[in-house]
């Protein structure tokens, strides 16, 4: 016999859905507080990643995990062959990667070709000589030698390192031993290269734009230091040299990443590719800011500087705009740049030079006059790089 099924009343269903809309409202108050406690938690997290202190540490997270992955993956994999010394490994996969393959594949290649003539040389001399401070002493000598002699200027070291522990740590066979650091560490440059093409990819364009926008903002604060203390005599030289050491440290890796582009290392077209010209300019804007700062470290007098305060701060404060600009229009691949600002702010500024070189000048020292003209036409001179620079993006 079936049974009835129950029917529920009107007032059933009204406290039902009163049930479920109160559920409902629980649940968009919960939602909303979770929202209002972590936007501004994400919120605050992005305007942080944006800075080039958080950026910086970004990256060098996305590296640090790499080599972990890296480390990790080749420490399996030597134990998985039962390799007796599979650290070995793991120290070629930490050491040879870096932010682009190209750059990875080319600290491996040193490190094996140092790996090959340390082994090589450390088992000529252990059976000639033995295993003695004479032996060992020679060996490192005659092998760093023929590294550099042979302009393996990267791997020369690691073969004095690779021919000293073949020396010292051999077993019974130096041989045996050799041919087993060499198999560990072509392991474990090979995992580096793995690691580097499939967990955060960079191609090397990628890195320039980073490299060279990075500069631009460095040089940007290193301007405002310079002209700081061109208005008002104080000078940071902490700030001044670290930053100069970061500049020339970035200017070098530019020109390694150069390199790797015109090898064809780039998901770029060639009619999106930065044009070297503009790395070339940068270069120069940077050699123009040293002149403006050595200029202003040297001056004496600081009432002929002053008559042109106003002018001076005006076109620094276009210049440095169009450097954060340019920095972010060459990270972001952003064409048809318009600084139309400092090209006002120059013509003001010239303007009022025009006009204060009818003061008479003896009531200045030539060598004042010199300096004051001086910086001002290298100010002029880095906007007009600038602007030759918005062009060519």
């Amino acid at each position: 016999m079936v049974k009835p099924s129950k029917r529920l009343s009107p007032t059933d269903n009204r406290g039902k859905n009163s049930q479920a809309s109160s559920f409902a409202e629980r649940f968009q108050r919960k939602v909303g507080v979770l929202r209002s406690h972590h936007v501004p938690i994400i919120s605050k997290f992005i305007t942080w990643a944006a800075t080039p202190k958080g950026l910086s540490l970004i990256i060098h997270g996305k590296m640090a995990f790499k080599m972990g992955v890296a480390a990790a993956l080749a420490l399996v994999i030597a134990q998985k062959l039962q390799w007796e010394y599979p650290f070995y490994a793991v120290i070629a996969a930490i050491i040879v990667m870096s932010s682009t393959h190209g750059s990875t594949f080319k600290q491996g290649v040193q490190r094996l070709i140092g790996t090959v003539t340390g082994a090589i040389a450390g088992v000529i001399f252990v059976s000639v000589l033995g295993s003695n401070f004479w032996s060992l002493g020679i060996c490192v000598f005659i092998t760093l030698w023929l590294a550099y002699y042979w302009q393996f200027n990267e791997a020369a070291k690691l073969a004095g390192y690779v021919s000293a522990i073949v020396i010292l740590s051999h077993s019974s066979s130096p041989l045996i031993y050799a041919w087993h650091r060499f198999l560990e560490t072509l392991l474990g440059i090979a995992v580096a290269l793995l690691v580097n093409n499939l967990i955060f990819p960079a191609h090397a364009d990628t890195e320039l734009r980073r490299c060279l926008s990075q500069i631009l903002v460095n040089l940007q604060q290193f301007y405002h230091l310079v002209i700081e203390c061109a208005l008002t005599g104080t000078y940071d030289r902490q700030s001044v040299d670290a930053l100069k050491i970061t500049i020339i440290t970035s200017l070098r890796t530019s020109r390694e990443l150069w390199q790797e582009v015109k090898q064809g290392q780039t998901n770029e077209s060639s009619e999106t590719q930065l044009n070297e010209a503009g790395e070339f300019l940068i270069r120069r804007i940077w050699e123009h800011i040293l002149a403006m700062e050595h200029t202003v470290l040297a001056r004496k007098q600081d009432t002929f500087w002053q008559m042109l305060s106003p002018q001076i701060t005006a076109l620094s404060n276009e210049t440095q705009n169009s450097l954060l600009t340019l920095a972010m229009a060459v990270k972001s691949r952003e064409t048809h740049i318009s600084l139309t600002e400092i090209d006002v702010a120059l013509f003001q500024a010239t303007k009022e030079l025009e006009q204060l070189k009818t003061i008479p000048q003896t009531d200045y020292s030539i060598d004042e006059l010199l300096r004051f003209f001086t910086f001002f036409y290298i100010m002029e001179e880095v906007a007009r790089k600038l602007q030759r620079m918005a062009g060519m993006i």
